[in-house]
């Protein structure tokens, strides 16, 4: 089902391939060894990615597009100039301990997409609801680049992926690198993920205060969470809800890690873009204008939202700051190397800007984003006030409980080291910069909502770039903290820090220990089930399954088993992975979806065989003894199927006619899964 010795070896090729190419990229940029080593994990998988990703596009392998991503980066490394100028860094070196914590700390998220083998059965973590896109992971090492939906793609209509997937292209390179399956290769790329933003907020916070304790305390602060829980046990849950609403996916680092990593990863390469667009400004050259461009295009192609909507905006705000650090005589150098950036990352960026863009035109629904304040408060405490308290309720009570410590303590140690430092060093550059990035980013949050889907996914995720800062210079902020004499205020900070570790306990005892659902033995049974399947199905074959097959396995009812466990295509996975991947109307994805409930419920009719076949391009039918169609089988006498493969107390398997390459069915003994 799952082996966790092969996740670990795609862990270690990551960590090798991309920390390495990282290192070198940031040598060659003129970072300083204190520096290029925490920003090298982060560095190097958003720029190889993007380069590998476009490579992969000509080549159609993961694995080409890696080793030509490799080439590019060797040969920019070769040809460096020796002589270029090198920031002066007297930042101090980052300890191996803190390498080691952040290693050890980001395990917590990864534990997330593993199973739990229990005496019930399979336990899963409530994150894995959004690891479902695993099966994109699967599809780009089986089908190549670009990759085909596998959430939905009928005969005649379009098949290409809109979702912002270089974080799965990422996870598939180490899967096709180390033979790890997308599960596997998953779990893997979201410890690199946690490691690499884990690695950046401690580097940055070592340059604040050019303290290793500030690198520790960052890495300690992401630990923790929000302060809802103790809340919860001060005033009871009731009570709670009576003033604020209930939590979303609005959280802290821990939380967003185990649930969407692909948007943390974009909100590392957008703080790193920050840094190199002030390096551009204070002295423009060719490879910093690639690497930004290289960089902008990674973050935009891992979250429309963070390195798309977030970045465009921060990079506007940064302008006028960047235009002051030009040298005297250099602004039309750096305009042009601007423009080369933004060429390059537009260039990039295209093939999926396209995708999305007949995407949305086939969805309708107008806006995918809408000017709306963050929705803080109980509709009791709004009042007559409607939304208007929101407003400053998002500053002076959200940020305080889902961020406790890391806002307070981080937005003050930021605005300090923004306004003290008015030199033009590099240093005070990138804290400026910071600020405004920050700045943008919870602002973004605050004012903007998406319209896509049932979630506010702009809200959560928007937040993810000002949180890695603050928690950076709230790591600073607490370093000079203790370092002051008197015994109040380092007291307070460790309240607030204890307070906050019981929320982060909760996430990391929820990613460890899974929920036990009634379906966990059956679930169990699974990987026999679909290794069925993929006997009978070709590689380029569409599956049908029920959608709803172990939905109490996840918080909202998804395909987990099929996109864990099929490494086939779907004709159809269910409603909440069509609303990301299925260029559908609201109305027609709710037609589809009422005719698969139907037909594997058994209250189908006779001419639903037909159109999966016709309409939906279904090659093999999935019909297990938990779907009402066990007993009222609409395709036992079609003549458009054949039962090719069946286990008679557990599932049968059906293929197209058209499709069939067995005489006659094969018969799983009873009682072998």
């Amino acid at each position: 089902m799952f082996a966790l010795d092969s996740a670990f070896l795609a862990a270690a090729a990551g960590l090798v391939l991309w920390t390495g190419a990282g290192y070198g990229l940031a040598r060659t940029l003129g970072f300083g060894p204190s520096l290029a080593l925490p920003l090298a994990p982060a560095l190097g998988w958003t720029v190889l990615n993007a380069l590998a990703l476009e490579i992969a596009r000509w080549a159609g392998s993961p694995v080409a597009g890696t080793l030509g991503a490799l080439v590019l980066v060797a040969a920019g490394w070769l040809l460096r100039d020796r002589n270029a100028y090198t920031a002066s860094d007297d930042t101090p070196a980052m300890p191996i301990w803190i390498v080691l914590a952040a290693a050890l700390v980001a395990l917590v998220p990864a534990m997330a997409v593993v199973p739990k083998a229990t005496q019930a059965g399979i336990a899963l973590a409530p994150a894995i609801f959004d690891h479902s896109k695993i099966a994109l992971i699967d599809a780009m090492v089986r089908d190549g680049i670009p990759p085909v939906d596998p959430f939905y793609g009928p005969p005649g209509e379009p098949a290409g992926v809109a979702y912002y997937y270089l974080w799965h292209f990422g996870a598939a390179q180490i899967a096709s690198l180390t033979g790890a399956r997308g599960w596997e290769a998953d779990a893997a790329a979201s410890w690199f993920t946690a490691f690499s933003t884990l690695m950046l907020m401690a580097g940055l916070a070592l340059r604040f205060a050019g303290s290793r304790l500030a690198a520790g305390f960052a890495i300690a602060l992401s630990c923790g969470g929000s302060l809802r829980p103790v809340l919860d046990a001060l005033s009871g849950v009731q009570a709670l809800g009576t003033v604020l609403r209930p939590a979303t996916g609005f959280a802290g680092w821990l939380f967003q890690s185990s649930w969407s990593p692909h948007h943390v990863a974009a909100a590392g390469a957008l703080v790193i873009a920050t840094l190199l667009a002030v390096r551009l400004a204070a002295r423009p050259a060719w490879p910093m204008a690639v690497a930004l461009g290289l960089v902008v295009a990674g973050a935009y192609q891992s979250s429309i939202w963070v390195g798309g909507l977030v970045l465009a905006l921060a990079m506007l705000a940064l302008l006028p700051l960047l235009l002051r650090c030009v040298p005297e005589g250099g602004l039309p150098r750096f305009l042009v190397f601007v423009l080369v950036a933004a060429t390059l990352a537009l260039l990039l960026a295209a093939p999926l800007l396209v995708e999305q863009y007949h995407a949305g035109m086939m969805r309708g629904g107008g806006s995918p984003v809408a000017i709306a304040p963050y929705r803080v408060l109980s509709d009791g405490v709004a009042g007559g006030f409607g939304s208007w308290l929101d407003l400053p309720a998002y500053w002076l009570v959200l940020l305080v409980v889902e961020f406790p410590l890391i806002y307070p303590v981080g937005a003050l140690a930021l605005w300090r080291l923004a306004s003290r430092r008015a030199e033009r060093t590099l240093p005070a550059l990138d804290a400026r910069a910071l600020g405004v990035l920050t700045l943008v980013s919870l602002a973004v949050s605050w004012l903007l909502v998406s319209t896509v889907g049932d979630n506010n996914d702009l809200g959560w995720r928007a937040v993810l770039p000002g949180l890695m800062v603050l928690t950076a210079a709230a790591g600073a902020g607490l370093a000079r903290l203790v370092e002051r004499p008197g015994r109040v205020l380092p007291g307070l900070a460790l309240a607030g820090f204890a307070a906050s570790l019981l929320s982060g306990g909760i996430i990391a005892a929820g990613n460890a220990q899974g929920e036990v659902s009634p379906d966990a033995a059956w679930f169990a049974r699974a990987p026999a089930m679909w290794a069925a399947v993929r006997r009978h199905a070709p590689a380029d074959a569409r599956v049908a399954n029920n959608p709803a097959l172990f939905a109490a396995m996840t918080p909202w009812p998804v395909n987990i088993s099929w996109a864990l466990l099929a490494d086939r295509r779907s004709c159809f996975a269910g409603n909440e992975l069509a609303i990301a991947f299925a260029p559908l109307s609201r109305q027609r994805r709710g037609e589809i979806s009422e005719r698969f409930r139907r037909l594997f419920a058994g209250e189908g009719s006779a001419d639903d065989p037909r159109a999966l076949a016709e309409m939906y391009g279904c090659g093999v039918v999935l019909i297990t003894a938990r779907d009402g169609a066990w007993a009222r089988d609409p395709f036992a006498d079609s003549p458009l199927y054949r039962l090719a493969e069946t286990d008679p107390q557990a599932w049968r398997v059906y293929v197209a006619a058209r499709n069939a390459r067995d005489p006659a069915p094969s018969t799983t003994p009873q009682g072998n899964p």
